[in-house]
């Protein structure tokens, strides 16, 4: 949940549990009617866990299960349910972070090389992955006192598939921490493709750090403005459930 472990030896596992929905069809930015229906959702379980080699340098793997469903138009003029379950790329990422500590705040400025290796073949018509071993790269940064906590990363992935698009993305986070163990944020994400597809979202996130070892996590993100790079649907918004522990 990018909070710990901040000490040598340290790990963890969490497990979030992501919704995304979307009936919104649109051809680039241009949204067409949709009577009959028509729709996608995606059912997202991140299996994720973290090491730390040291203070500034950790090794981090996520692998999601995907569950998704569209209902399509046929042919002949009815519509038809499509589905396909299966597990999407490993992504391997080696956090590298700058600590600093001054008066009354903490902080750090990093960089994360990054990697997604699939696990699955690119299969039929609706894939939950591309199959592809893809290359990424952020920049991320955060500063935080008793009272708040400032946070964004950007991420650029090189995507090696020709039926994909190269992504870029920044993530805002503005942060309350209201008592010892609990923090209310405002995260803001702008997800763009080179070949036109945008996503940007924002909506609240809560926080609770139970006792130190176990930890929980709520995220909701409300669409303000998507397109999509051919014609299909937006990824529209979306609710993540979270928790975790850590040694």
């Amino acid at each position: 949940m990018n909070e710990v472990p901040r000490w040598q030896g340290g790990y963890g596992v969490q497990l979030f549990i992501e919704q995304r929905w979307s009936d919104n069809l649109m051809s680039g930015s241009t949204e067409l009617d949709n009577p009959a229906g028509l729709y996608e959702n995606k059912q997202i379980t991140h299996l994720e866990a973290v090491y730390t080699f040291k203070p500034w340098l950790r090794i981090t793997g996520k692998l999601p299960y995907i569950r998704q469903w569209r209902r399509q138009a046929d042919p002949g003029g009815g519509t038809s349910t499509e589905r396909n379950d299966g597990f999407n790329d490993l992504t391997l990422a080696l956090p590298i972070r700058k600590y600093t500590n001054g008066w009354g705040y903490s902080g750090h400025v990093g960089i994360v090389p990054q990697i997604r290796l699939p696990v699955s073949e690119d299969s039929g018509d609706y894939p939950v992955s591309d199959g592809t071993t893809d290359y990424g790269f952020s920049v991320t940064f955060e500063r935080e006192t008793a009272v708040y906590i400032v946070s964004t990363a950007a991420t650029y992935w090189w995507e090696q598939g020709r039926s994909t698009e190269e992504t870029g993305s920044i993530d805002i986070d503005l942060g309350w921490n209201f008592n010892d163990y609990g923090a209310l944020h405002w995260e803001t994400e702008l997800e763009r493709e080179r070949g036109g597809g945008k996503w940007l979202a924002t909506g609240p996130t809560l926080f609770w750090n139970f006792n130190d070892v176990a930890m929980a996590r709520i995220e909701y993100k409300q669409v303000i403005d998507e397109r999509v790079a051919d014609i299909g649907f937006t990824r529209g918004n979306t609710l993540r459930v979270g928790v975790g522990v850590v040694f």
